[in-house]
């Protein structure tokens, strides 16, 4: 059976009109339903004695859209009765005058894939390696899918040609933004990775003067030096394990952070000067922050630290003995 095309390389539309005059459904009841995925229309080569019975010279390929992970799909047109059809998967492409088929090519791997058309017509066929479902190829840019009809395929039989679909395989990572609730309380910062920054607690940890917390664990004005000198994002942890370890137990706004379990975590510290600044920026998508003065675990001297004013944003050192709000952080 033959048909000839004006173009060597012919394009969707007529490799559509191809298959209809074969009697072959371009677009087919699939079974499964038709996968998502980029769909990529076949390139025929010797389209000019194009014979769909096996044993001819016909290939067809199928380029990867971009360079990815995916999951491999093939649809089977209506009449297909092929029963040993064999896909080559090239994830990397194919070295220029090599035809073969060799897995274990360190740079263009190969492999095959039968599929049985007669069972799996009208439908999509997943090319999976063990019959495993979870099966995902990696490739390059070059990478491709070729289908030939040569002695793989029985002369009395007809290779079913249609699009392969590119289903994405890679799980994309996660979206986040300033107030998502997430990880037991709602995010504060994000950064520049966008898949890591700062929590805070959903709710205050000590409140407004007389009623909240000092920094210290009574014994200003002779406080110890506890070294929590960071004042940067992501320092907040090493000061509250600083001032914890320097001033044992009891009860003071950094003790206060690291006994903290919440939301199912207990990694909790208390935030840096600016980290702080950060709750102060977004408190009105984070919520539950008021008007007051709020410790920050950054030390100035053995006397005194930073604090945070949310009803104008002003920082400024003060006595760590003062009794102030706390609000925990925690990174994730």
């Amino acid at each position: 059976m033959k048909n000839t095309l004006r173009s060597k390389h012919p394009t969707r539309w007529v490799i559509g009109l191809l298959l209809a005059a074969f009697n072959l459904a371009a677009a087919v009841a699939a079974t499964p339903a038709p996968p998502t995925g980029a769909k990529v229309y076949p390139v025929i080569s010797n389209a000019q004695t194009l014979k769909l019975l096996g044993g001819s010279a016909l290939t067809a390929s199928w380029p990867v859209p971009t360079a990815g992970s995916y999951k491999l799909w093939v649809q089977i047109p209506g009449t297909s009765s092929a029963s040993n059809a064999t896909y080559f998967v090239y994830p990397q492409g194919n070295a220029v005058g090599n035809s073969s088929c060799s897995r274990s090519d360190k740079i263009y791997p190969c492999f095959e894939v039968v599929v049985n058309q007669a069972d799996a017509r009208a439908g999509w066929a997943q090319l999976m390696v063990n019959n495993l479902a979870a099966t995902s190829w990696k490739f390059g840019k070059g990478g491709f899918v070729r289908l030939s009809a040569d002695s793989h395929i029985g002369r009395t039989e007809q290779l079913g040609v249609g699009e392969v679909s590119f289903q994405n395989a890679a799980t994309p990572p996660p979206v986040f933004k300033i107030g998502q609730s997430y990880q037991g309380g709602r995010i504060a910062y994000i950064d520049s990775s966008k898949q890591h920054g700062m929590i805070a607690a959903p709710f205050d940890q000590a409140g407004a003067y007389p009623n909240g917390i000092q920094w210290d664990n009574g014994t200003f004005p002779n406080d110890p030096v506890t070294g929590a000198t960071g004042t940067a994002i992501g320092t907040g942890q090493a000061n509250t394990t600083a001032i914890v370890k320097a001033q044992g137990p009891g009860s003071y706004a950094a003790k206060l952070c690291d006994d903290l379990v919440l939301g199912g975590y207990s990694d909790w510290y208390l935030p840096s000067k600016d980290e702080l600044n950060q709750l102060y920026l977004n408190q009105a998508v984070v919520g539950g922050f008021a008007n007051y003065d709020y410790w920050s675990s950054s030390e100035n001297d053995n006397n005194y630290a930073w604090l945070q004013y949310f009803g104008y944003g002003n920082q400024y050192y003060f006595n760590k003995s003062d009794a102030l709000a706390v609000r925990a952080v925690r990174a994730f």
